[in-house]
């Protein structure tokens, strides 16, 4: 009789538990907590819609699907830069580091990714005769600049699980999640949180592949703890009292259909992801490489706010492979919003 895997109960309880997540009833958070870890990373995945969850093969990954760098065989490092509303300024870097551990050749990656989102130099200015308006002989001056921004720092792990019959594989990753929040006098938040996530495919061998992926984002929920700025510090207002602000955990469902093209050695994969984020959010992309060379993409993005939108999205890509199994990319994505303004992100992707 043959044994089961080892790793095979934790498994079913991971999907129980990530089952339980997407059912269970939502109660009332703050729906703008931590809003930057919405904006996604990588021009890759955006000019996709943001369906990246079955996907997850870059090192941005960390940010979609923890459980997908179990995927990456070499180092990689990706650098993201976009500019937000035509003031803040968003960049994202990430690395990813395999090794073995086992003489039988077991391997586990591990990633880190910073993200920062912040408008730097806002002036903070004073008059010289506060008991007076305004006007010739008493002109507002400056005093000082601070910034406004948003930090996160992911730690990720991931490992192949098991192989099923028809040669599926099933990998699992976690995501520790730091956060950092600075604003005005020195108002500041800390937190933290973690993903877990679950990445299957069929053969990627075959010319048609199928690959599924489940996220548990914030699953222990995540908290920002807010301090109590100093009231005096400017000579103005009065502090504000510490809280606690909660991101409830979610759901991510993704699922992506990989197809091999022999004319103009291409390849083509459609993706879709629904997340449970504000009563769901659904996101859906394309992309259609060719000879290894030339990427295109375009997508929808899903967003609920005080409405519901599908975003066009739209991107394409430029790589260099090495027969070491090195090689270059370099990505562009374009998405436009009413309150936002058109986003340009560029990426820089390298493995070695």
């Amino acid at each position: 009789m043959r044994k089961l895997h080892p790793l095979l109960p934790l498994l079913f309880f991971l999907v129980c538990f990530l089952f339980m997540l997407g059912v269970m009833p939502k109660v009332s958070a703050e729906t703008y907590t931590a809003d930057f870890l919405t904006f996604g990373t990588g021009a890759r995945p955006l000019g996709m819609g943001n369906a990246f969850t079955a996907i997850a093969d870059e090192a941005s990954t960390t940010y979609y699907n923890p459980a997908g760098i179990a995927q990456l065989t070499h180092h990689e490092f990706n650098f993201m830069h976009a500019t937000l509303a035509d003031l803040a300024s968003y960049n994202v870097a990430s690395y990813i580091y395999p090794f073995k551990y086992s003489k039988q050749s077991k391997k586990m990656t591990f990633g880190i990714s910073w993200l920062r989102v912040g408008v730097d130099d806002i002036p903070i200015t004073g008059i010289p005769v506060t008991t007076k308006a305004i006007g010739p002989n008493n002109r507002p001056y400056v005093i000082g600049t601070f910034s406004n921004t948003s930090n996160a720092i992911l730690l990720s792990g991931a490992a192949h699980l098991i192989t099923l019959p028809q040669n599926i594989t099933i990998d699992v990753g976690t995501s520790l999640k730091l956060l950092y929040i600075d604003t005005y006098r020195n108002t500041n938040a800390v937190g933290g949180g973690t993903d877990l996530g679950i990445l299957a495919k069929t053969n990627p061998n075959k010319a048609a592949a199928f690959s599924f992926g489940i996220v548990g984002s914030d699953f222990l929920t995540t908290k920002l703890y807010w301090n109590t700025p100093p009231a005096s510090e400017y000579g103005e207002g009065e502090g504000e009292s510490p809280h606690t602000e909660t991101l409830l955990p979610r759901l991510k469902l993704g699922i992506a259909y990989h197809q091999k093209l022999a004319v103009f050695n291409s390849r083509f994969t459609l993706a879709a992801d629904v997340d449970t984020r504000n009563d769901y959010e659904f996101h859906t992309g394309a992309e259609y490489v060719l000879f290894e060379l030339l990427a295109l993409r375009c997508g929808l993005d899903g967003r609920n706010g005080t409405s519901r939108a599908m975003y066009f999205t739209a991107g394409a890509g430029l790589q260099l492979r090495f027969v070491t199994g090195a090689a270059f990319h370099v990505d562009y994505a374009y998405q436009s919003q009413p309150d936002l303004g058109i986003s340009n992100r560029l990426s820089l992707r390298v493995k070695f």
